[in-house]
């Protein structure tokens, strides 16, 4: 190839002027604005996934889990309350332990199920403590059932010191340090770290929103580019195919806009506001409950003793106890 002067045209100064010709610029733009776009959309699919999955994962799992555990502590805490009233009252005679204690047991065995289902592995050692108090609890009650009502049979209906005994027992194993309601109490500490740590979760931070965002502008600046440089070289003010994909971008942006701001809001709201007012309703509740029960769990020490010669211990027999 020569020149105009007649010189030959060296192999560098025909790249040189092959990228700065018309066709080489535009395919220069025509990469720029692949990249673009490819980069806009992965940027758009990894966050509208990713919160996707942040937001069911909390939906899910962490959130019930977390009002399950809360749930059966105060489910748990009112049926010792419960049963205390009924044997007070006089209604064990005939109901055992109640009503109300049945029904608060069947559902916090209900919460503890699904607890188990939504957690999986993650608290398997601590829900099979919770299960094997919860049943060592039940058989104390059940205990106490019997001693009461066989009181009753013998006639010494008027002191039922070896019911109130057992029950006594249930309660301890229900409510002292290291008790059912002190291994619930871990669970719920870890479902609310798990519960905190989703709600703080990355992809629901407004910063990917601003990411995709600039990866959004890159795209429209460089159809605009393309289209400056179009006007430049050809007169060309509109070109349809730019148009079309400056309003996908515009569109793609919009839709972005309005997915993830709703839940960039609504997560900052559950964390800062209703997590913690959720929070605080469940254990006013459970410390009312929890106050109930320990009032009614009071029995005098007196009116235990009085039928019962040694100390009781679970796991005795009724003929044993009164030995």
């Amino acid at each position: 190839m020569l020149e105009a002067s007649g010189q030959p045209v060296t192999g560098s100064g025909a790249g040189r002027s092959e990228r700065q010709s018309t066709p080489g610029r535009l395919r220069r733009r025509f990469v720029m604005m692949l990249v673009a776009t490819v980069v806009l959309w992965v940027t758009a699919t990894v966050i509208v996934l990713a919160l996707n999955g942040t937001v069911q994962s909390v939906r899910g799992s962490a959130s019930p889990a977390y009002l399950d555990v809360l749930g059966a502590h105060a489910a748990l805490s009112d049926a010792d309350r419960a049963a205390w009233q009924s044997f007070r009252a006089g209604e064990a005679r005939f109901t055992g332990p109640g009503l109300q204690f049945q029904d608060d047991i069947t559902n916090a065995s209900q919460d503890l199920q699904r607890l188990a289902a939504l957690s999986g592995g993650a608290a398997s050692q601590q829900l099979e403590t919770v299960s094997g108090q919860l049943v060592n609890y039940q058989a104390l009650v059940e205990q106490a059932d019997a001693a009461y009502r066989t009181d009753i049979a013998l006639g010494a209906a008027g002191s039922h010191g070896l019911g109130y005994a057992y029950l006594t027992y249930a309660s301890h194993s229900m409510r002292d340090p290291g008790g059912l309601l002190a291994t619930i109490d871990e669970l719920a500490v870890l479902d609310h770290r798990t519960l905190e740590g989703q709600l703080a979760s990355p992809w629901a931070e407004p910063a990917l929103l601003l990411a995709f965002a600039a990866a959004g502008l890159l795209g429209l600046g460089t159809i605009l580019a393309t289209q400056g440089f179009l006007w430049r070289k050809f007169r060309r003010m509109i070109s349809p195919p730019l148009l079309l994909a400056a309003a996908l971008v515009c569109g793609l942006m919009a839709w972005m806009a309005i997915v993830v701001l709703p839940a960039d809001a609504a997560f900052a709201a559950a964390r800062g506001t209703a997590l913690p007012h959720l929070t605080s309703i469940w254990q006013q509740q459970i410390r009312a409950v929890d106050a109930g029960g320990r009032g009614t769990a009071g029995e005098p020490q007196e009116r235990i003793r009085c039928c019962v010669r040694r100390p009781v211990r679970p796991g005795d027999t009724i003929g044993q106890q009164r030995s």
